[in-house]
Order: structure tokens, then C-alpha cells, then sequence
């Protein structure tokens, strides 16, 4: 009877030690796949300041990339900037329907890298998304649009233009786009919209929003706002596109959250001087 007892013993002490080598071994496994699980990809942070002291003889370079709007948006800051006398110089770099979507047409990614590296411009202000109603063509970055897919998709050359950026050491600003005049495409931007600003706050950029001071009370689509309490229009008749004033507001708008962030773009006493 004692070696009967004295077995049963020694089995239960054998079955306890395996129970507590599997349970051991499993919580081992687990540990090894968590630590080698793949992580999500931090994205390149864009600069948050310049890489050269700003002063009226060497001023911020300002770069704009995008489609026709950004053109506009060009022009106006050329034209403000310059009125305005600050620090600053403005390159128009947009290119007439173009977009993210169609890299078969017109790479942004690609040509921005190129425009980034022969330029060095200090800021960077895109606006994209009024040609973008279609699927995405990158041969390793295919989707059809209106697919969950499309959005991951489009996202990526999102991401491409601020790795870029990044590693220029430029500050970016992100242009989300305004309320568009016709029922389809003005769907589109609205839908569009808090993809840029996803990947622009992911990166450090700036984003700002066109809606916020060029819709309606309500963020919908308004051919005219009140400007100092007057009834101002903004966008011309194709719904899409702004008028002069229109591109001068948001210029204004442009440069006023710059220089909240930057106050040494604003002009020197030397420099007001030298053009008054």
C-alpha cells in the first residue's frame, strides 16, 4: 500500500511538472510571435522649421505642387507675398489636370522628388484631389475607385509625396479641398478630405482645411461668403475652380498660419525700407 501511494504520488508530481513545462512552453511561443510580429511602419516625419537662417536676402523658398487649383492658389501667394513683403519667394510648380491617382499620366511622386532635390524649397504647399475621381494606376499600387482598397491605395501616394518632403527637410502644408460645386466631384472631395488629413497629421505636416472659410454655414458648396460683412463671390461658374478673389483669400489664409508658426518670414524694418 505505501509503494501503491508513494507511485500515485510520484505520477502527480510527473503530471504537474509537464503541465507546467507546456503551460511554459506556450506562453514562450507567444512571447516569441509577439516580439517578432511585424510592426506598422512609423512615416518620415516632415521638417518643423528651415534649414537656414530667413532673412530678406535669403528668404523661404515656397513650392506649390498640385493640379489647376494649386495654380491658382500660386499665383495669388506670388502676388500677396509680395504685397504682403514677406521673407518669402513662390514657385509654381502645378501642373493642369493632374492628380494622385493616375501615376500613368503625371507621377507626382516621382516629379516632386525630382522638383525637391533640384529646388530645395523650405515649404511645400500641396493641393490634390480635383482629378482623382478615378482608379489608382501605380503598377505595385493598383485599385479600383470607389473600393476599400482605393482608399489604402491613395493614402500610399499621399504618403509618398510627404516621405519626400521629409527627406528634403521641408515643411508641408496640406491643402484639404474645398466643397466642390457639382454633385459627383463634390462628394468625392468631402470624401477625400480626411484621408489627407490622416496622412498629413501621421507625418508632422500641416494641414489646412479650404471648407473651413470657403463653404457655407453649414460646410456645403457657396459660390459667395461673407467677407468683412460683405457678400463676396469666390468661385467662378464651372463650380470648381476660384476666382481671384477667391485664390487671394485663401492665399491670405495660406500665409497667416504660416506666419502663426513661422513670425520670421514676417518682413524685417530693413526690408520695409528698402520697398516703401
Amino acid at each position: 500500500m505505501i509503494r501503491w501511494r508513494c507511485s500515485n504520488h510520484l505520477a502527480a508530481l510527473a503530471l504537474g511538472c509537464l503541465s507546467t513545462l507546456v503551460t511554459g512552453c506556450s506562453t514562450a511561443q507567444d512571447l516569441g510571435g509577439a516580439l517578432v510580429a511585424p510592426q506598422k511602419p512609423v512615416q518620415a516625419q516632415v521638417a518643423q522649421g528651415f534649414r537656414h537662417q530667413i532673412t530678406s536676402e535669403q528668404p523661404a523658398r515656397l513650392m506649390v505642387i498640385g493640379d489647376s487649383l494649386s495654380q491658382g492658389f500660386a499665383q495669388a501667394l506670388q502676388q500677396r507675398a509680395a504685397e504682403r513683403k514677406l521673407a518669402l519667394t513662390v514657385a509654381n510648380r502645378g501642373r493642369v489636370s493632374t492628380g494622385l491617382a493616375r501615376t500613368d499620366f503625371h507621377d507626382w511622386p516621382i516629379d516632386f522628388a525630382v522638383l525637391a532635390a533640384a529646388e530645395q524649397p523650405d515649404i511645400v504647399v500641396a493641393h490634390f484631389g480635383a482629378n482623382d475621381m478615378q482608379g489608382v494606376t501605380r503598377p505595385d499600387n493598383r485599385a479600383a475607385y470607389g473600393t476599400p482598397e482605393w482608399d489604402l491605395a491613395y493614402r500610399a501616394e499621399a504618403r509618398r509625396i510627404l516621405t519626400t518632403a521629409a527627406e528634403n527637410g521641408a515643411v508641408f502644408m496640406w491643402l484639404g479641398p474645398a466643397p466642390d460645386g457639382n454633385s459627383g466631384l463634390g462628394k468625392h472631395m468631402k470624401f477625400i478630405a480626411p484621408l489627407f488629413k490622416l496622412e498629413a497629421e501621421a507625418s508632422g505636416a500641416i494641414y489646412l482645411p479650404l471648407a473651413d472659410f470657403t463653404a457655407d454655414a453649414d460646410g456645403n458648396f457657396a459660390t459667395a461668403i461673407a467677407i468683412n460683412g460683405v457678400s463676396t463671390t469666390i468661385r467662378t461658374g464651372d463650380g470648381s475652380h476660384f476666382n481671384l478673389t477667391g485664390y487671394r483669400l485663401v492665399a491670405d489664409h495660406i500665409l497667416d498660419e504660416l506666419l502663426r508658426r513661422y513670425p520670421v518670414l514676417e518682413p524685417s524694418a530693413d526690408m520695409i525700407a528698402t520697398l516703401q
